[in-house]
């Protein structure tokens, strides 16, 4: 288990919480994993913080309430990752070219994956923490 907020090791990058509940492939118009890809980077923008010079692999923590249908856990992070991955921003023609923060999403940059699922009453929400590995 990494202590991922052990800032000997961890410099968090991006801590986002947004409205919304998705997995991948949802192909209906305006829910596609492009459309999904594209949220995130939008409200992520104004919150990624500097990029510390000297990352050795990334890790993700994300936490997910649902309220409604049922959502799988393990779907959830695909669109996350690819959001913030150079290749896929490059594919997309995204505009957000800045928050391409690792080359590729392989176990080479994107390490570490933790998803958390909870059932919710009231709202749908996603937050996402970005965490630079700056010591192995």
């Amino acid at each position: 288990m990494f202590a991922l907020d052990d800032a000997t090791r961890f410099v968090r990058v991006l801590d986002l919480e947004v409205p919304w509940a998705h997995s991948w492939a949802d192909m209906r118009p305006g829910k596609t994993d492009y459309d999904r890809r594209e949220n995130y980077r939008k409200a992520a923008a104004g919150v990624v913080q500097t990029v510390p010079s000297s990352v050795l692999w990334w890790a993700f923590r994300i936490t997910v309430s649902k309220i409604g249908r049922p959502l799988d856990v393990d779907n959830v992070a695909k669109t996350i990752i690819d959001a913030f991955c150079c290749r896929q921003i490059v594919k997309d023609g995204s505009a957000f070219t800045q928050l391409g923060l690792y080359s590729d999403d392989t176990f080479d940059h994107v390490r570490v994956l933790q998803v958390i699922g909870n059932r919710s009453s009231t709202v749908d929400s996603t937050r996402i923490e970005v965490f630079a590995c700056v010591q192995d």
